[in-house]
């Protein structure tokens, strides 16, 4: 004996096809495939007009059933449903009508399963104040029938249904989307007669419905035809004759509207009003009404890593359309322009629709990775749909830049616009372990705080790098000139998976710069790396204020300028101060202020009576006598003072004086002031600031013996002091000022 089968339902409809438990007690099995053929929709006054094609088939599955067996089962109608009358017995199945709503089936013949009998219902019935979808019950009794429950007819309200499948884009004429009104079932427009159904366009928009764009009108099922009443009919009122017959099923009438728009139509939804006598009252939306243009949509705003070329530097789509057809003018370009720190590497997934002729392609958009900007040349369009143009960006993003990347689409029929395609976000961040220190002038391993590299996405700290070097990836933490590592600090990975090779940690180019090389990027978990037992030399050429520390190196930033070049290999011009494709100039990612100079506090000037007198080699400060190496003098009608003494009878000591013979130029550091002046010009320059002189900064070696004179005032004025020249003695007073 074969294994029962799962139950099987089939209909015509899988939205409406419903199985409900067995029925009935004392179920043998369940061994037969019940099947409606059709599900009817119809209306609330149904009575049998469809009963002969319509059928509850019962056919065996796994065991056969036949008279021996007593196979005997009941069909029940659902409440507000009657058998109008019992179908005629057939060869294979007698038929009882027990009550309005019972039909009692029994089997005749003896029958095997290899016969693959079946036994055919025609579902003869009436509504009787039933409504919505209507579902009848197959009771097995003590049959091997499969007892179930099968939607057989659904109960429409009103007589038809309008609905419109696509609705369409149209400029100041073109095809809108095909209205569809479908009886509500069979028979809900009365048959056997002609029916009047109007068609109202808004005020402003004109049917046209001669030549060859045209309305377009067809009919099925139980509506035979449609024609045009020319007499009723007017610009913007179409009424159509429609007529009808019985036995054909529902009745569906399509209207495909060629539309025309008057000067003073208002853009946006065109809607059409249906109605009629024996039609429900309808309004749906044909089409949207626009001025030429274009749309610009972004399927999602991605993030891309700065510094990088690989996956994580593309677009999602990027999709520019049509408003209406014909809006794109045919040769001219459509231009894409960046932030001038975005450079276009590559055009990727790019497709087009709705071109009639010359469609754009990836091949024609010019691509070389040294610009912000991409031009896409335009074939023609204007036929029945819009025109499409899709695409995915390769980006290059300067490495220290973060933020929206914003585009600006114009030319080509395209108002300018502004569309945020991606988010550029950093590769790492840089951090310090409590505040910037403070660091002096002149001082030498000086503590700084703990340094914090984060990786902000993992694998973002490359070991593996794509500029065309062949050894492992490096981060460069880099300090500002003057400022030196005093030694190498410890480096460790403390979160994440990612490891650095601890052993070859390196300072170069003069101790400004240390190197840390990748040993492995991280695979499940960002890395994060500490910098510990930071100390920092700050020599005296370095002004007062901020100390920036800067993170970069091949193994955060790729698109840094290299000798190499980078991107796939392309453009190598083997010059390093060149920009091959892709490339920027910035080498770094992120940037943290480490520490803030100070100069050390100099002694309070007490002296109110400081004198020097030219052409002698000793000055006073409050009487008390002290000697130089030269003199003070008068050159070009004004006099000098030796630079070092000066300032060190203001209480400047010599390590904040600093002198560098190659480029003959002095430095004085007092206070808040950093002063300097080169041998032969003509000015000074205080805090960056140029100060003109009148005549120049004097070194001779036979009047000055070697020594920097500078004229009294400008000197004096630049160290914060007051003067006093005595023309009868000639001496000069200097009192710092209070």
């Amino acid at each position: 004996m074969k294994t029962n089968k799962t139950l099987k339902v089939l209909t015509t409809s899988a939205l409406l096809a419903s199985v409900a438990a067995p029925f009935g007690a004392g179920v043998v099995s369940a061994n037969s495939t019940n099947l409606v053929n059709k599900v009817l929709n119809v209306k609330s006054n149904y009575d049998g007009e469809q009963s002969a094609s319509h059928t509850l088939t019962v056919k065996e599955d796994d065991i056969a059933f036949d008279q021996t067996s007593g196979e005997t089962f009941r069909v029940v109608l659902p409440s507000g449903v009657k058998w109008k009358t019992a179908p005629a017995n057939t060869p294979t199945a007698k038929f009882d009508l027990r009550s309005d709503q019972v039909l009692e089936v029994t089997v005749k013949g003896t029958n095997t399963i290899a016969d693959d009998e079946q036994v055919s219902i025609p579902l003869n019935f009436k509504v009787d104040g039933a409504t919505g979808e209507l579902k009848l019950k197959v009771e097995s009794m003590d049959s091997t029938i499969t007892s179930g429950e099968y939607v057989f007819a659904i109960v429409g309200s009103g007589s038809t249904t309008a609905a419109v499948d696509n609705v369409k884009n149209i400029g100041k004429s073109g095809k809108a989307g095909t209205i569809r009104v479908e009886e509500t079932a069979i028979g809900a427009v009365a048959d056997g007669r002609n029916h009047k159904v109007k068609l109202k366009l808004p005020s402003n928009f004109r049917w046209v419905t001669t030549g060859t764009d045209k309305t377009e009108i067809s009919t099925s099922g139980g509506f035979t035809s449609a024609s045009i009443v020319t007499g009723e009919s007017n610009d913007n009122v179409l009424v159509l004759d429609v007529a009808t017959a019985t036995g054909q099923g529902r009745g569906v009438l399509y209207v495909t509207p060629y539309i025309k728009a008057d000067k003073d139509a208002s853009y946006g939804d065109v809607s059409v009003n249906i109605s009629g006598p024996d039609f429900s009252d309808s309004d749906v939306v044909v089409a949207k009404y626009g001025d030429w243009g274009a749309t610009i949509k972004v399927e999602k705003v991605e993030e891309v890593l700065a510094g990088k070329y690989d996956e994580n530097t593309r677009t999602a789509k990027i999709t520019i359309e049509e408003s209406v057809p014909g809006s794109f003018v045919k040769g001219r370009d459509i231009d894409v322009e960046l932030p001038s720190w975005v450079k276009v590497t590559d055009i990727k997934e790019f497709t087009t629709s709705g071109f009639t002729t010359g469609a754009p392609t990836s091949g024609s958009v010019d691509i070389d990775g040294t610009d912000n900007k991409i031009s896409i040349p335009l074939g023609e369009t204007g036929g029945s749909s819009t025109a499409k143009i899709e695409f995915k960006l390769e980006l290059s993003v300067q490495a220290d830049k973060t933020g929206d990347i914003e585009a600006v689409i114009s030319g080509g029929g395209v108002a300018e616009q502004k569309a945020v395609i991606a988010k550029a976000v950093a590769p790492v961040s840089v951090a310090l372990d409590g505040e910037a220190s403070k660091v002096k002038i002149g001082a030498q391993a000086q503590d700084a705080p703990n340094i914090i590299i984060t990786e902000l996405k993992k694998g973002a700290i490359e070991k593996t790098t794509e500029n065309g070097s062949t050894t492992n990836g490096t981060i460069e933490v880099k300090l500002p000139d003057g400022v030196k590592f005093a030694s190498v600090p410890k480096v460790e990975v403390v979160e994440g998976d990612g490891t650095i090779d601890v052993d070859n940690v390196r300072r170069i180019n003069n101790d400004n710069v240390l190197t840390i090389p990748v040993k492995g990027e991280s695979v499940s978990k960002p890395m994060k790396i500490k910098l510990s037992n930071v100390k920092l030399t700050v020599d005296r050429t370095v002004p007062e204020g901020d100390i920036e520390l800067k993170v970069g190196g091949n193994a955060i930033v790729e698109n840094y300028k290299s000798g190499k070049g980078w991107l796939k290999g392309n453009k190598q011009n083997g010059s390093s101060d060149a920009l091959d494709a892709g490339e920027f100039n910035t080498e770094h990612a992120a940037k943290v202020v480490v520490a803030k100079t100070v100069t050390p506090a100099p002694t309070d000037t007490t002296a109110t009576n400081i004198v020097f007198k030219l052409n002698s080699k000793t000055y006073t400060v409050d009487g008390k006598e002290f000697e130089m190496d030269a003199a003070p003098l008068v050159g070009w009608d004004r006099a000098y003072l030796p630079v070092r003494f000066a300032a060190n009878a203001l209480n400047v000591s010599d390590d904040q004086i600093v002198w560098d013979d190659k480029t003959s130029t002095f430095t004085i550091f007092k206070g808040d002031r950093v002063i300097s002046g080169k041998v032969g010009d003509k000015f000074l320059t205080v805090n960056g600031a140029k100060v003109p002189m009148d005549v120049p900064v004097w070194r001779n070696k036979e009047k000055t013996n070697n020594r920097v004179m500078v004229p009294i005032r400008y000197l004096a004025n630049a160290l914060n002091a007051e003067i006093e020249w005595n023309k009868e003695t000639s001496e000069i007073t200097i009192q710092a000022k209070k």
